[in-house]
């Protein structure tokens, strides 16, 4: 039993020290950071007329949805660093989704979520198929 628990350890210990070198993650929360930048600038720049204070949050949301796909695609594409990504593609989805039904108006933005979820079906499809 001590043997079991041993090699348990061990292997969580791998996998933990592989996901503390994980560069997917300083990309991602660097891109998160680029996203927010861009929107406050949007923002603040008088002269930029696509983004105001009563839709920034609208436009980062919808940012933090594609980059959450974004690195779901990264992490299926490289083997060495990938893990579970379904969660991150349907948060993505739904961030997108939120923040485009805030951009475009919520009376014609309905369809959208057949769209999403369409997407994310097929994207579930064809993560399941890689496996």
């Amino acid at each position: 039993m001590a043997r079991e628990e041993r090699e348990e350890k061990e292997r969580e210990e791998g996998v933990s020290e592989k996901w503390a070198r994980d560069p997917i993650s300083g990309v991602f929360t660097g891109l998160i950071l680029i996203v927010l930048g861009l929107c406050l600038f949007g923002a603040l720049e008088e002269r930029i007329t696509w983004i105001g204070w009563d839709n920034f949050w609208a436009y980062f949301l919808a940012g933090l949805g594609i980059i959450f796909i974004i690195e779901a695609l990264l992490r299926t594409a490289l083997p060495a660093y990938r893990r579970p990504v379904f969660g991150r593609v349907i948060l993505g989805v739904i961030l997108i989704l939120i923040g485009a039904g805030n951009i475009v108006g919520f009376e014609i933005w309905w369809p959208f979520v057949l769209i999403g979820i369409g997407l994310a079906l097929v994207l579930y499809g064809i993560v399941r198929a890689i496996k």
